[in-house]
């Protein structure tokens, strides 16, 4: 095997925009099927990125021969048993994120797939296949700005449309679960450890139910870190690291476009610099890494435990905004 045959469980807009073009365009994938509960967008799909395959279901999709792996971009609320039938079908399985609802959602997931060693399952964390995130990541790990010791994630968009499945919570709709889920993943990786403690409040929208702004802090043994996230203000995103000896400071950390620069900006002592990364597509070397999994043995960037625990500080936040008190984070192992 020298490439991996994709299958895509959806047309949703993501696969449409972002992930099929960079699957097509990366050096290790191609699409090889698409399957979607609407027939004519899924031709479009097909036609525009040269897809040979239509499937008229999802089962019928993930018994096809011809594909190796699948992408699943479904509403969230249907991540986990997709995944499910995907593995016992014989396929490896990109998921978007969140991977499931809660905890006990992802740990189902992990429960089934360990039943099936041979099929791998990842979280599409698209951000830690950027260059500017392997820059950052290495000046962390290699103490360049110091010791860390405060982490502070912004991501916001405005979305007020009562259809759209982000403003559902039968859907795993709501801020945390849609992006705040970056910034938790985001502390936890450069940390490189779990939270011993959470504490969050959120603001629910009256008739959505849904939170439309969390702020969440989370406590480490070695700093801190803060998520803002939130889907009924300014659209903005920005990353700030801060260590004893620099600050590192990412100004489009998670939706930037593959044909534009990143630029990290760096203070060391009374010395700042700008350094820039890429251009790069984060989804086709997040395709391309996950080839590499698949064919290589290489390790995956975010294995399923790496999920449940992710899931895990997720749930701890939600149970710390109701409850207005910090919450524990149990039963978590350190990477």
């Amino acid at each position: 095997m020298s490439r991996i045959r994709w299958g895509i469980l959806s047309s949703a807009r993501i696969a449409r925009q972002k992930v099929i073009p960079a699957i097509q365009d990366s050096q290790c994938g191609t699409v090889a099927a698409i399957a979607s509960r609407n027939p004519d967008l899924a031709q479009q799909v097909a036609e525009t990125h040269q897809i040979p395959t239509i499937c008229p279901t999802y089962h019928d999709l993930i018994q096809l021969d011809t594909i190796d792996a699948v992408y699943i971009p479904l509403p969230n609320h249907l991540h986990v048993e997709w995944a499910c039938k995907a593995i016992k079908a014989g396929k490896h399985v990109l998921c978007e994120k969140p991977l499931g609802l809660n905890e006990m959602d992802v740990q189902h997931l992990l429960n089934v797939s360990r039943q099936y060693p041979k099929q791998l399952v990842a979280e599409a964390f698209m951000y830690r296949h950027h260059p500017q995130w392997t820059r950052t990541r290495e000046w962390v790990r290699t103490n360049y700005i110091g010791e860390l010791r405060s982490i502070h994630v912004h991501f916001s968009y405005d979305n007020r449309d009562p259809d759209n499945i982000r403003n559902k919570l039968e859907f795993g709709g709501g801020a945390l679960m849609d992006i705040g889920c970056y910034g938790i993943s985001v502390a936890r990786w450069l940390y490189g450890s779990e939270p011993k403690r959470v504490c969050a409040h959120a603001e629910r929208h009256p008739q959505f139910r849904t939170d439309t702004s969390t702020t969440a802090l989370l406590d480490f043994a070695q700093g801190g870190a803060t998520v803002i996230c939130g889907t009924q203000i300014q659209r903005a995103e920005h990353v700030t690291i801060v260590g004893t000896k620099g600050k590192i400071t990412l100004q489009t950390p998670f939706n930037i476009p593959p044909d534009e620069p990143a630029y990290l900006d760096l203070q060391q002592d009374q010395e700042r610099s700008i350094h820039t990364l890429g251009p790069a597509n984060q989804f086709s070397e997040q395709c391309d890494a996950f080839a590499a999994a698949v064919i290589d043995g290489e390790p995956l960037c975010t294995p399923i435990v790496d999920s449940l625990n992710n899931m895990r500080v997720i749930d701890a936040c939600f149970q710390s905004a109701q409850a207005n008190t910090w919450i524990t984070c149990e039963h978590l192992t350190d990477p």
